[in-house]
């Protein structure tokens, strides 16, 4: 009597155990629903969005990440914040770091949670002008109408910053792209600030070069100075003569460079942030043929490369792990206090 009484009570611990497992299993392939904050629809870096997107949602991960139109790098890293996105691409290192911190564009904000997810590459905010403005350095701009993007974002808040710092008094257009090329193609502005990639014209301004003319300018040794004082962590690129294709007469110049990528916050659970960084490394290619602009980069080790001493954020625990199980080398001011 007592070995049935025995065996009974094991048949029953062992259907509790199986269906507790069953449950776990349930729990653990459920759907995660993810909104990922990305950029204005009109620019040439939604393509980078919706690629990396689609190869997300194609991995194995249970994961379903739905593209949401923004104002870039500031509106993003806002709503990050405010968990209105779950991570979001378009955000430059610099800015990532200015919330991280609390200072410059987030004065008075920090938000210590924030983390780096991926790289994109790097670029420059070019300043496009006319060719035949006769305007050769930013401090040419004084006293004359200039787009420098669209509000919210990070380069066009850099570049009424660094206005301020130099006195220049330009005249300041902030609009999209669109509407910028109108207005430069009416002769309303001299000019726009656009990002693009080292080597080349945005995509959407090698058109307007063959119907107007543009010049590419940049920063004096003056103005770094000048700029790096008030905003150490700035980044700037020398961009040689000939080097931009489209551009091979453009004169040897300095522009404003910046390191640009995904950023998600330490309470996306370390599992996600993995199977995130997982699959935009194995869809690389993928992502590549909606956006050329990131071949020849590394999503990972580039970050750690390119952003100086004091301009970092941590990195998300799940790139973290991400790093530690494929033998990727990461420096000590970059580990998240979570992985420590």
């Amino acid at each position: 009597m007592k070995n049935s009484r025995r065996n009974g009570l094991v048949f029953v611990l062992i259907l509790i155990l199986t269906g507790s497992l069953l449950m776990g299993n349930v729990l653990a392939q459920e759907t995660i629903y993810l909104n990922m904050g990305s950029t204005s629809s009109t620019s040439g870096l939604y393509a980078w969005c919706v690629g990396t997107a689609s190869v997300i949602n194609k991995a194995d991960n249970n994961i379903i990440t739905t593209v949401i139109e923004s104002g870039a790098a500031l509106d993003n890293l806002r709503r990050v914040k405010e968990g209105t996105f779950d991570f979001a691409l378009c955000v430059d290192s610099a800015s990532a770091m200015q919330l991280h911190k609390g200072i410059s564009n987030f004065e008075g904000e920090g938000w210590e949670p924030i983390r780096w997810l991926f790289l994109r590459n790097a670029i420059v905010n070019r300043l496009y002008v006319k060719a035949d403005s006769g305007i050769k350095t930013f401090k040419d701009l004084g006293g004359k109408k200039f787009c420098p993007g669209i509000p919210g974002a990070s380069g066009t808040t850099n570049f009424i910053n660094f206005d301020k710092v130099l006195g220049t008094g330009i005249d300041i257009v902030p609009a999209t792209l669109g509407d910028a090329i109108n207005l430069l193609s009416q002769g309303r502005i001299v000019g726009l600030q656009k990002s693009s990639g080292l080597t080349s014209l945005d995509a959407a301004l090698i058109e307007v070069n063959l119907k107007t003319p543009l010049a590419v300018i940049g920063y004096s040794e003056d103005d770094i100075e000048k700029i790096r004082a008030a905003y150490p962590y700035i980044l700037f690129f020398e961009t040689p003569a000939g080097s931009i294709v489209e551009l091979p007469d453009n004169p040897t110049i300095m522009e404003e460079g910046q390191v640009v990528g995904a950023v998600a916050s330490s309470n996306l659970p370390e599992e996600v942030g993995y199977e995130i960084v997982k699959a935009y490394v194995e869809g690389f290619d993928e992502v590549a043929a909606a956006y050329p602009g990131i071949v020849g980069w590394d999503p990972i080790t580039d970050y750690f490369r390119l952003v100086a001493p004091g301009g970092e954020i941590p990195i998300h625990a799940g790139l973290y792990r991400y790093c530690v199980e494929n033998g990727i080398d990461v420096p000590e001011r970059f580990i998240p206090p979570e992985s420590k």
